[in-house]
Formats: structure tokens, C-alpha cells, sequence
């Protein structure tokens, strides 16, 4: 029986077509091919490299559409993205046959962190001149992205004294086993050289250890308020994300109602949202000057933004309208206020009476400002305190506070302006507007996440993370545009 035979593994070609027949085409490479030809890299800032004596350098060109492609094909590792340009032939005739060494190839992300960040400002300008992009509403959000740091190498102050104790202990416990190998030497047993070469192999790797771990607590001595160290990654902080603590970093993105392409990325360490607003927003404003859009853009946040500094800085800003649905009410007057323990006695059902700058209870009892001056809380927010001084002959004490000084109250300097905001933000327009939040913006971070398996950072530190993340959301809307446009319209935008 004849069966289909295969190439002769001893020819000496491998492909019986051309490469160039091989690849489709209307296939993605062609155009990760044409754009990064279209670009000027040196304009880009990227590290071009000087042609000395000895073996001529790899061109940037092909560093960046192997990590192009690489990224797209959700392959980021250098040693994995070598292998893929000798065994894949989309990349071997994207690199043209060439194959760098996973250290080339390495040295080329680090050297280019700024320029790699300015491809995603390209390619954002690129979009605009197709008429991509219209900035009228734009959406923020963020997600937790785990960093290059295990539990395992974060060190707290509170727990370095047990950290010392237990090597100490085990270091006293391997030495025993030596001890008790040296007495066979005597018998006439023979010794187990084996286990003398683990035991020793260990306790080098312990000494290793103890010496890393006299070094944090020479930071932890040097500078006492610091608390956590976090060895592998400095930069990065422990995030909680549906139900899990890990060290990682503070994804943002803001993305374009038009068609959901990102306009802007940013990382942050911090566990929230709450501050995050106005260096959004900054890069929003930054972006529509690069890309010359002018007009009102409608931003759209989620609860966890709630922020009232943060909205008061924008009640007068014309460039930026904010969209910001408040938070419970209840969750807040609980926390801020002297454990309440009856609802019927929460800071808002207290009526203010402008005229007299008093505030009565539900009872009907005054609260006096107890100064003339406004306090500033942790949080940074300025509020004037209001006293009840009627609170010892009041039947319900017990259901309106705990504090043996009577009832108080905050009230933000700002609480006429808030009070307006909070009621806009219930208007059936604005519930619309915030309601789009999702469609907008949660469906990036979850391509990202989901179907790229982009869930944490490749790169360590600041610098590099932020410039790793900007790539990836420059990859999200590469594939985006090439979904919108198609390839043809995507290859004429190039060529134009």
C-alpha cells in the first residue's frame, strides 16, 4: 500500500516552495512587517547601533517585530522567542532567516524601555489619522497584575527575628548530622559520602540565605519606618484581587468610547483607585494635545474612584466632565462617624440650617461648629465639626452615639458642592452614561488578561513594568485595528 511520502531529511532544502509562498496573504505578520518598516525608530528614540569592526549588528527593525509578534502570539519570554525564529515559520520569514540569541534579544527590551513606550503614542497617532479615535467619552479602570515576587521573598520587620532564630536552628540541625558522620570515621562503618555532600550543599545554601537575610535587616535598621520589604521586586506592594493578597502592581487604562482602543496606560503600586483620577486624567489631557483633539471629554469611573478631592479639583475644569458614581453612604457614615448604631441617626438625616450654621438631629436637637478654622483629615479632605451639646437629656443617645461628649458631625467644606454632584450622578443621564463604564473598558482588561494571559509582569520595577504594560496595551490595539479595518484597509492606512 502506498502511503504519502515526506522531504528527504538529508536535502538540503527544507520548504519546497518559497518561504514567501508558505505565509498567506492577507496574514497578520505582513503587516507587522510594513508598519514597523513605515516607522522611524530613530525619531522613536530607540538605540540605533553604530557599525564597528567584527560581526555587523541586527537591525532594530527586526528586534521590534519579533517582540511584535512575539507579544501577539503571547510568547514574551527571550528564550522562547529565540527558539520560535528557528522552528516558526511566520517568525523565520518575518526575520528573514535570522535568529538572534535570547541575550540579543533580551538587551534589545531593556536598552529601548522609553522608545518601546512611544510606539504605543505611534501607533495611538497612526489611529487617529484613520479616524479611530474621537475622545468625546472616555472610560478608566484598573486591575491587579502579580509581579516578579513571591511571597516566599517578602520580609516583614515583626517577623525577622523568627526568620534568624529558624536558620540559626537549622544550621545547628545540619551540623549535628556532620558531627555524627565524623564519629562512624572511627567504627568500622563506612561513610556515607553522599549524604555528607547534601548535608554540606545545604548548609552553604543556608549560609547564602542568612547572609541576604542580615542584609534586610540592615535596611529594616537603617530606616525604621519601613515595615515590608519586598526583595525581588522593590517597587512592587501587596494588592488584593478577589480575594487574594499577592505582591504585584496596580494596572490603569483609559479607553476610547469610539471604537474601545486604549489612549492611555499607566502602573501604580498603590492598592486602590481612590488617587487615581488626576494622573489619568493628566494623560488624557496630555494625549488630546499630542493628537490635536479639542472639546469636552466625558470620563467615566467606577465607584472605586470616588474621591471627593479628586472630583472638587474638576467642578471648574472645561476640557474634562467627571462621572463618578458615589459610594454607599451607609459604609461611609459608619466608618467616619462615632459607631453609629441606629440608621435613623446617620450623618444625612441631620438638616443644616444655613442661616444660623447649625445642624439639628432628627430629635430636633442644635449642633454647634465647634471651630471657626476647618480640620484636615487623614485622607486630605477639610471638614468643619458640628457638637450637639443637648445630648444628656436625650431618650435616644443609645441609638445615635457612643461618645460620651455627645453627638458629633463632619461636614466637608465642600459638602453644598458634593451634595449637587452626588444628585447629578443619580440623573437617569448620567446613570446612562456611567453604565457604559463596562462595555467601555472592562472588556480590554479582560483580552488582556483573559484571552492574552497577559496576568502578571514579566519585567522588575518601575521602569521596566510600565514600559512592559504599555507595550502589551499597544498590542491589544494593534489587533484591535486589524479586527476593525481589515487587512487591506490596515496595509493602505500603512502605506498612506
Amino acid at each position: 500500500m502506498d502511503f504519502i511520502q515526506g522531504t528527504t531529511r538529508d536535502q538540503l532544502f527544507l520548504f519546497k516552495e518559497s518561504l514567501d509562498s508558505l505565509i498567506e496573504k492577507d496574514n497578520p505578520v505582513r503587516i507587522i512587517d510594513a508598519y514597523v518598516e513605515s516607522l522611524n525608530l530613530e525619531q522613536l528614540k530607540f538605540n540605533i547601533p553604530e557599525l564597528k569592526t567584527g560581526t555587523p549588528p541586527y537591525k532594530p527593525q527586526l528586534m521590534l517585530k519579533i517582540y511584535i509578534y512575539g507579544y501577539m502570539e503571547r510568547i514574551r519570554n527571550s528564550r522562547r522567542l529565540e527558539k520560535e525564529t528557528r522552528r516558526n515559520k511566520e517568525m523565520m520569514w518575518l526575520t528573514e532567516g535570522l535568529s538572534p540569541d535570547f541575550k540579543t534579544i533580551s538587551d534589545f527590551r531593556k536598552n529601548n524601555r522609553n522608545a518601546i513606550k512611544n510606539v504605543f503614542k505611534d501607533f495611538l497617532n497612526l489611529c487617529n489619522k484613520a479616524g479611530l479615535l474621537g475622545l468625546e467619552t472616555v472610560a478608566i479602570d484598573g486591575t491587579k497584575l502579580r509581579g516578579q515576587n513571591s511571597l516566599n521573598n517578602v520580609y516583614k520587620r515583626k517577623e525577622m527575628e523568627n526568620i534568624q532564630k529558624r536558620i540559626e536552628e537549622k544550621i545547628e540541625e545540619y551540623l549535628k548530622e556532620l558531627d555524627k558522620e565524623d564519629l562512624k570515621e572511627t567504627g568500622e562503618i563506612k561513610l556515607e559520602e553522599k549524604k555528607i555532600s547534601e548535608v554540606v550543599e545545604k548548609l552553604k545554601k543556608l549560609g547564602k540565605y542568612k547572609e541576604k537575610v542580615n542584609e534586610i535587616q540592615e535596611v529594616f535598621n537603617k530606616d525604621e519606618k519601613l515595615e515590608t520589604i519586598f526583595s525581588t521586586d522593590e517597587d512592587c506592594r501587596f494588592q488584593s484581587d478577589k480575594g487574594k493578597i499577592r505582591p504585584g502592581y496596580n494596572a490603569q487604562i483609559a479607553c476610547d468610547e469610539k471604537y474601545k482602543l486604549i489612549i492611555v496606560n499607566e502602573v501604580t503600586n498603590e492598592g486602590n483607585d481612590l488617587n487615581q483620577t488626576t494622573p489619568m486624567v493628566k494623560k488624557i489631557k496630555e494625549t488630546k494635545k499630542e493628537l490635536k483633539i479639542e472639546g469636552k471629554t466625558e470620563v467615566i469611573e467606577d465607584a472605586g474612584y470616588f474621591n471627593e478631592q479628586e472630583i472638587v479639583k474638576y467642578k471648574e475644569d472645561k476640557e474634562i466632565e467627571l462621572f463618578i458614581p458615589d459610594k454607599k453612604e451607609v459604609n461611609k457614615s459608619r466608618k467616619s462617624e462615632d459607631n453609629i448604631p441606629a440608621r435613623e441617626y446617620e450623618i444625612d438625616k441631620f438638616k443644616y440650617d444655613k442661616e444660623n450654621n447649625v445642624y439639628f438631629c432628627p430629635k430636633g436637637k442644635k449642633l454647634y461648629r465647634t471651630h471657626t478654622k476647618p480640620g484636615k483629615e487623614k485622607s486630605g479632605r477639610e471638614v468643619f465639626e458640628y457638637q450637639c451639646k443637648e445630648c444628656d437629656n436625650c431618650e435616644d443617645i443609645n441609638d445615635c452615639t457612643n461618645n460620651k461628649r455627645g453627638r458629633a458631625i463632619k461636614v466637608s467644606v465642600n459638602k453644598e458642592y458634593m451634595d449637587g454632584y452626588k444628585d447629578k450622578m443619580k440623573e437617569k443621564k448620567s446613570v446612562c452614561k456611567i453604565e457604559k463604564r463596562k462595555e467601555i473598558v472592562e472588556h480590554p482588561l479582560g483580552t488582556i488578561k483573559r484571552n492574552f494571559g497577559y496576568e502578571y509582569f514579566l519585567q522588575k520595577g518601575f521602569k521596566k513594568v510600565r514600559s512592559e504594560f504599555s507595550f502589551i496595551c499597544f498590542i491589544y490595539n494593534f489587533k484591535r485595528v486589524i479586527n476593525i479595518l481589515g487587512f487591506n484597509q490596515f496595509m493602505k492606512l500603512i502605506r498612506a
